[in-house]
């Protein structure tokens, strides 16, 4: 994977056991996704504009857009695999990542905007949810710390109102969001992980 922050590319870990996220950081983390959710939902442009970043992995070409429509977003660590997409934010000790990828192996150079644009309208509520809702961000934060699986789905499917959304499970200190949609064959993610340098 192709990874930025600030002007260094680092290799990406995922998170280990036991170094949960805190309300605070899920609701920071929520706040500065939403803008650029929010955007990427309303606007076939942008959507189409990402993507193709993505695609190329193209880390100057997405920290522009983002600088266009969420300038916070912009100046965090990022990184693409040519299939997705992950915005890092520091946290004790080390990062967590938000994005939204094909899981590894399916595919190569592949990410589509339309696919991209039906999440992000699904995911509007759940992020708002959790950056204005302090109690939510605490009850979620709680699932995650204590390996719960049931409630974290509970809490993400009042927020998340869609078909399309397969299944949630806990991974990595973090969330795992699948999607599938009967417009693409693929499944698509969102991921909410721990990572190390």
């Amino acid at each position: 994977m192709s990874e930025r922050k600030g002007n260094k590319r680092r290799t990406l870990r995922r998170g280990r056991v036991g170094q949960l996220p805190t309300a605070g950081l899920l609701r920071r983390i929520a706040a500065e996704m939403l803008p650029f959710y929010k955007v990427v939902g309303r606007s076939r442009g942008f959507a189409s504009a990402w993507s193709r970043a993505v695609v190329r992995a193209d880390l100057d070409g997405m920290q522009k857009l983002l600088g266009a429509v969420a300038p916070s977003l912009s100046r965090r660590g990022m990184g693409t695999n040519g299939i997705g997409y992950f915005i890092s934010f520091p946290a004790p000790g080390s990062y967590y990542s938000c994005g939204i990828t094909i899981p590894p192996g399916k595919e190569q150079f592949h990410f589509n905007a339309g696919i991209h644009r039906l999440m992000a309208r699904a995911l509007i509520p759940f992020f708002g949810t959790i950056a204005c809702g302090p109690p939510y961000a605490r009850a979620l934060a709680r699932a995650i710390s204590k390996n719960d699986g049931r409630a974290a789905a509970r809490l993400v499917r009042c927020r998340v109102k869609t078909n399309a959304l397969k299944s949630v499970r806990i991974e990595d200190a973090g969330l795992v969001l699948s999607f599938k949609y009967p417009s693409s064959k693929y499944v698509y993610s969102l991921l909410l992980f721990r990572e190390f340098n």
